[in-house]
């Protein structure tokens, strides 16, 4: 029998901490795919005093495509297979700003950084035993549907271009079904509910997200809530499976959640400016 492999992106705070400290403990080796190496230590340092999994650091920063590429090439060259990759990490940003490869922040690392880390790293995902592939979006893509220019848009809202990341990460869920479940990909999104952690606040805007999760607070669940969604998704691959999902209920969907046209015309797009051919 194989080796049973769980990646994770974005695994050194928040929802991806609870999410990796709770997965560590059904697999044989975690693998942390971080852009902090010196927090993926600590993590790592945490997660072996409290289970015999096997941890791997490996850097990935998901607002750079060459990080990426890095990052993927590292994995080819260890593994042989992948059993469940976790598309954990999430970026907020109040203000505009770009990635290196000038996509807009928020949909250029939750979205398109975890397309093509996907795109990757799915020959070893379609190697395993178990196939699987959850993602972490949020109902956040109720408030905003997708139209053209999808990555370099004049005019930035931080909930819309937040939502509309989150919206195609959905939509790449949805893809990944339908191009692969006859493979035996088992593909789940997840909302993971409002829960707090540093999302969105960045040095220039510290004050002002601060503000916002005092207000807030109250309302939210902790990471170790939030990330119940994305364990129960791992756990139970087949029952999840082209779903998306909070707490173990699956939840119906907008009318744009759904919107098959609106999906083709964002992934295409998406496989244009990446120049892949596929999914």
């Amino acid at each position: 029998m194989k080796e049973n492999i769980l990646a994770i992106t974005g695994p050194t705070s928040g929802i991806g901490r609870a999410t990796a400290l709770a997965l560590s403990k059904k697999v044989d080796r975690i693998v942390l795919l971080v852009r902090n190496l010196n927090k993926g230590e600590v993590l790592k340092n945490e997660i072996i005093t409290h289970s015999a999994v096997h941890v791997d650091l490996i850097h990935c920063d998901l607002s750079e495509l060459a990080s990426i590429e890095k990052a993927a090439a590292e994995m080819k060259e260890k593994y042989d297979s992948i059993n469940h990759l976790v598309l954990n990490a999430g970026v907020v940003s109040l203000s505009r700003q770009e990635t290196k490869d000038g996509f807009e922040m928020m949909m250029g690392t939750n979205y398109i950084g975890h397309f093509y880390l996907t795109h990757l790293l799915l020959p070893l995902v379609l190697n395993s035993e178990v196939k699987q592939i959850v993602v972490v979006s949020s109902n956040g893509y109720k408030f905003s549907p997708l139209t053209a220019p999808y990555f370099k848009r004049k005019k930035f809202n931080p909930i819309t271009s937040y939502g509309q990341s989150k919206l195609g990460t959905l939509y790449l869920m949805q893809a990944l079904y339908d191009a692969y479940h006859e493979e035996g990909l088992k593909t789940t999104a997840v909302h993971p509910g409002a829960v707090s952690t540093n999302l969105g606040k960045t040095p220039k805007n510290e004050r002002f997200g601060n503000l916002v999760y005092k207000t807030l607070d109250p309302f939210f669940l902790s990471p170790d809530e939030g990330s119940v969604s994305t364990v129960k998704a791992v756990e139970s691959p087949e029952r999840y499976n082209g779903k998306y999902m909070h707490n173990g209920e699956i939840l119906p969907l907008k009318k744009h959640g759904n919107d098959i046209d609106a999906r083709n015309y964002l992934i295409s797009a998406t496989l244009d400016v990446l120049n892949l051919t596929h999914l």
